[in-house]
């Protein structure tokens, strides 16, 4: 019969962990344990199986992995450095779960190449996929849907309806409409950068709306998306409305900047991470990414335990707000 560390922990009354401990030179045992320990092993003969010891000590680095994830976007992982903390997320955190994480993209969302990222995906044994953030406003791709559990994140199709996580944006503005209340603004206007139209005109539409339902006065046009090629549009729309204050998605272009020399010196509300602002007159917001992360790989985990694939009959949705700069004058 082979001697196992079983055998070895019940011949000295202590526990299996920590006689692997022990040969491993685990400062949590106790010297005279340890001695104890390698004292049994030489007598005994014992010899580890190295295909488990490798396989154990795969799992305390947290290099084993039971699956893979596949994480697919459309543009090439490098080029969108301002999420390497969501990338980092969910690598961590999917270590913890037991899941390695593999990165894909596509440059054209056409069938035949969506269908060839699902068969290598397949062929791989990858069952669960993170979709986006995109950069481009899809609204539909053609993936061959069933067989794969997904999650997309930061991003939301029209068709199908998918799990998703994403930012809470009407929760962010309407703290932002806060911050502009208690610095006397009574006109507050909603700009539209257009390139990120795709992300910000749904939440910043409805938030104009919503905020001047049944206002009086209000500005006869709340909301305004600028046009580069027409700067007189922008002067026309200002000198209507008068906005006291503003809500914008992100830093402007210098060509836009120009454009809108009207708003300076008017508090502003950035939703994302401006590169220049006044801590005075701004405020900004940054996407919780570490949550994020981690709360798309935890989505896709429990779909994956109740094999979950294909399109879902219910969409689950988790919409978390941002952490925002001067967050003690808000609140």
């Amino acid at each position: 019969m082979s001697i196992t560390l079983r055998h070895i922990a019940a011949r000295l009354g202590v526990s299996v962990a920590t006689v692997s401990r022990a040969l491993r030179e685990d400062p949590r045992v106790r010297p005279e344990t340890a001695r104890r320990v390698l004292a049994a092993v030489a007598a005994t003969g014992y010899q580890p199986d190295p295909v488990v010891s490798a396989g154990m000590a795969k799992i305390r680095r947290r290099d084993f992995y039971r699956e893979t994830l596949a994480w697919c976007g459309d543009c090439p992982r490098g080029e969108q450095p301002w999420l390497a903390p969501l990338f980092r997320a969910v690598e961590d955190y999917g270590a913890r779960l037991g899941y390695g994480v593999e990165y894909y993209h596509f440059e054209r969302p056409t069938p035949r190449a969506l269908a060839r990222l699902a068969s290598i995906w397949r062929a791989r044994g990858i069952r669960g996929v993170l979709l986006g953030p995109l950069r481009a406003g899809h609204a539909e791709l053609p993936f061959p849907w069933d067989g794969l559990a997904w999650v997309t994140i930061g991003h939301v199709l029209e068709s199908p309806v998918l799990h998703s996580v994403e930012r809470d944006y009407a929760a962010d503005i309407a703290t932002g409409l806060v911050w502009l209340k208690r610095r006397g603004c009574r006109r507050p206007c909603f700009l539209l950068d257009p390139g990120v139209a795709h992300l910000f005109r749904k939440p910043l539409v409805q938030a104009s709306l919503l905020h001047y339902h049944r206002a009086s006065p209000r500005p006869r046009e709340p909301y305004h998306e600028l046009d580069p090629s027409a700067p007189e549009a922008f002067l026309a729309w200002f000198k209507a409305n008068r906005p006291d204050g503003v809500v914008l998605p992100r830093s402007l272009s210098p060509a836009l900047e120009r454009m809108t020399r009207p708003l300076a010196g008017l508090p502003r509300v950035f939703l994302s991470t401006p590169e220049r602002s006044d801590p005075q007159t701004d405020l900004h917001f940054t996407a919780r990414f570490e949550v994020i992360g981690q709360v798309s790989v935890n989505l896709l985990h429990r779909l994956l335990g109740n094999r979950e694939f294909g399109v879902p009959a219910y969409k689950q949705t988790v919409a978390l707000s941002s952490l925002r700069s001067g967050e003690d004058e808000v609140i």
